[in-house]
């Protein structure tokens, strides 16, 4: 689980102090940052006064260390037991059904597996014919983020947030190098498309110094899905991982289902989604129906894991919904997506993160509406690490060591997008109480490579401020 939470405040040594300052000073004077904007907070666990502060109460683009928010709100309400539940229900005995329905609440974990499952527990039953396999797919409502990209919508990373999850909604492919001059050889890493579609490969294999790069698109041409891979990966080169969106995460679901079933030997006549846009209602006789099967997600520690371990945009975006679903009234006149965002709000606020320190549009993210202050990530990690759940958030971080120091514990959460690159965490050594950071860039032009040095500076500035405290 790492090292343990320790939440007695440090007596501060002025000198340390000193040093810590003019170090980040002269880092944040650097030329990199000239045409830049620059905030940063750094924070023992348990205190209120910062040891550094530059721009921390003004607002940056967050990009994914709005994920620890998310989580950390989703941990503090749902607690880290919490499961989402897919369930099967079904009316008619013996070989035959009249129908089926698979009852969805968001769990993102959801694949190829779980249906098999169900497939395989339907044939145990002696189930061989369906008449009517429904699909409910009403428990979050609008499943597209209203300020997200058209180019991050196409994307894996930016698929739909429905309530019928399979296989996060995206198709992934793998990308493979030939001879110079020739298209890339793509491999199907998930279950292709279901009806008419066709792949139109638009690649080539280039010279060891030329420029790579991947793009895929999907649009609809009638009722023909195309999906067009373009680019281009140098002779020799590692193979490219990439996804594109599911257009209709609901119906790829139930016909994945339905094509399973018939491996199972069961036959599905007709099939239906049922949404909560729809204008009319099945006339399903559900008082008769038994439940046949349950699902449940992995644990919220588990997905929490993914999310910020991953930096997993769609299991992100689930957790807020579920988030918002398990506080709202019935009826509310909220999108899933709206409800989330008023939950998570009151979930930080719960952790003491001042309201006024952010202003959210997503729960991963993506958006660029998103407004963090670098002390609101800082006021979110003090709270969910002084809460009973410090060991679980703190497991869910990736973590790493600081420079030639292995001693230290670093455990922090990155983003990143054109022009913005966040970090958020912090920093323990065995003879020290953690030291929260947040560091937020926007408006750069400079390479990662650069910037990235300049974060670890800051970080090593305050392992020397750690170790100074330290000495006698």
């Amino acid at each position: 689980m790492g090292a343990s939470i320790a939440t007695a405040a440090p007596a501060l040594k002025p000198h340390c102090l000193s040093q810590l300052r003019r170090d980040v000073d002269a880092i944040a004077s650097q030329p990199l940052f000239n045409q830049a904007r620059l905030g940063i907070a750094i924070q023992p666990l348990g205190t209120t006064q910062p040891l550094y502060a530059r721009d921390a109460q003004r607002y940056f683009l967050p990009a994914s260390t709005i994920k620890v928010m998310t989580t950390a709100a989703a941990l503090t309400q749902l607690g880290p037991q919490f499961r989402i539940p897919t369930e099967v229900y079904g009316t008619g005995v013996g070989k035959t059904l009249e129908h089926l329905r698979i009852v969805g609440r968001g769990d993102p974990s959801l694949s190829d597996p779980q249906l098999q499952q169900i497939a395989a527990q339907l044939q145990k039953q002696g189930v061989r014919q369906i008449k009517h396999l429904v699909g409910e797919d009403r428990y979050f409502q609008n499943s597209v983020v209203p300020s997200w990209a058209w180019e991050d919508l196409q994307a894996g990373y930016g698929a739909p947030i429905n309530s019928l999850i399979l296989n996060q909604n995206a198709y992934e492919l793998k990308l493979w190098p030939q001879s110079l001059g020739q298209p890339l050889k793509i491999e199907w890493l998930s279950p292709p498309p279901t009806g008419a579609w066709r792949q139109l490969n638009r690649t080539r294999t280039v010279a060891k110094d030329a420029p790579e790069f991947v793009n895929i698109e999907r649009r609809l041409q009638g009722k023909t899905l195309e999906i067009e891979i373009t680019g281009q990966l140098r002779v020799g080169a590692p193979p490219d991982r990439s996804a594109v969106a599911i257009v209709n995460p609901g119906w790829f679901l139930l016909h994945r289902l339905q094509a399973l079933l018939a491996q199972h030997q069961i036959q599905v006549g007709q099939i239906s989604l049922l949404t909560r846009d729809q204008a009319r209602q099945m006339a399903l006789k559900t008082s008769s129906e038994r439940r046949l099967v349950q699902l449940q997600s992995p644990p919220l520690s588990a997905l929490i894991a993914t999310t910020n371990q991953e930096s997993n945009n769609l299991y992100a975006e689930a957790l807020l919904r579920t988030l918002g679903g398990t506080v709202a009234p019935k009826n509310s006149p909220q999108t899933s997506h709206q409800q989330g965002l008023t939950a998570l709000q009151q979930a930080l606020t719960q952790l003491g993160v001042d309201a006024s320190a952010y202003d959210l549009a997503d729960g991963s993210g993506l958006s660029r509406h998103n407004l963090v202050s670098p002390m609101a990530l800082v006021q979110t990690l003090d709270g969910v690490l002084r809460s009973p759940h410090a060991a679980v958030f703190q497991a869910s971080l990736p973590q790493e060591s600081v420079g030639k120091h292995p001693a230290s514990t670093l455990r922090s959460k990155s983003g990143g997008m054109r022009g913005v690159s966040t970090l958020a965490g912090y920093l323990q050594t065995a003879q020290s109480s953690p030291i929260l950071f947040s560091i937020m860039v926007n408006q750069y032009n400079q390479s990662s490579a650069k910037r990235r040095q300049a974060m670890d500076a800051i970080l090593l500035s305050i392992h020397r401020w750690q170790a100074c405290q330290s000495k006698s």
